[in-house]
């Protein structure tokens, strides 16, 4: 489903990341690992084609990094859904509005759109919030808006880059719990963190950890090396 071969990337003449291969496959949840700096946003940006690798192939479903014109690159994005750390809605639009324009630029017909924002909205426990714009939504609330937004589309995987970073702990976990429920309906997730509290009780996730732009460490949470950083929840 998603596959690093070799994958080396940088920007200019700064490598950020060295030679990088693994592979995702469907309907698994992953987290990704590592201090700050350690190439963890760069390699998100492999995967939705924001960068291109410097050598080696990156594959996402049926496209490759080799052979993938920049027009096309939207069309591989409609298959990912993605969520930032800083929610990144639209300030004048709706919850539901900013739900609705990741079908509307697509030009999905209005009635499927309403349905889809209607599900999401229901799926996610927002429903009395669809009327309700950015600055009216707590930072969970907002949060649940731009993964209901990035689940719109019907995703293969959702990827999420620092879904936590502004939230307090309590918060943060009720949006990992989520993912995980999002996890359990057949959506993989790419959930790239340096909260290492998040990881606490739950060790035979598959853990890909990073440092200094390498892949020192690929499987299960609980066989991660003891000398990870101490947690931060």
């Amino acid at each position: 489903m998603i596959g690093f071969r070799d994958v080396s990337a940088g920007y200019r003449r700064t490598r950020v990341l060295e030679r990088l291969s693994f592979h995702i496959e469907k309907g698994e949840f992953v987290f990704l690992t590592g201090p700050s700096g350690s190439g963890k946003s760069t390699l998100l940006k492999l995967i939705y084609h924001e960068l291109k690798p410097l050598s080696g192939e990156v594959i996402v479903a049926d496209f490759s990094s080799n052979r993938l014109p920049r027009r096309k690159v939207p069309y591989l994005r409609r298959k990912l859904g993605v969520v930032f750390q800083d929610f990144a809605l639209l300030e004048n639009r709706t919850a539901g509005e900013n739900i609705a324009y990741a079908l509307e630029v697509t030009g999905a017909s209005r009635t499927f759109i309403r349905r889809r924002v209607s599900r999401v909205l229901e799926q996610l426990g927002l429903a009395d919030k669809e009327k309700c714009f950015p600055n009216e939504l707590s930072g969970g609330e907002q949060q649940r808006v731009a993964i209901a937004r990035a689940l719109v589309g019907e995703p293969f995987i959702l990827i999420a880059d620092e879904p936590t970073g502004n939230l307090d702990p309590a918060i943060s976990l009720d949006i990992l719990r989520l993912m995980i429920e999002i996890n359990t309906l057949g959506t993989a997730v790419l959930l790239a963190t340096h909260n290492y509290g998040l990881l606490k009780g739950r060790e035979d996730f598959r853990r890909l950890h990073l440092s200094s732009g390498r892949l020192v460490f690929d499987g299960p949470n609980g066989n991660f090396a003891p000398s990870a950083p101490p947690a931060e929840i």
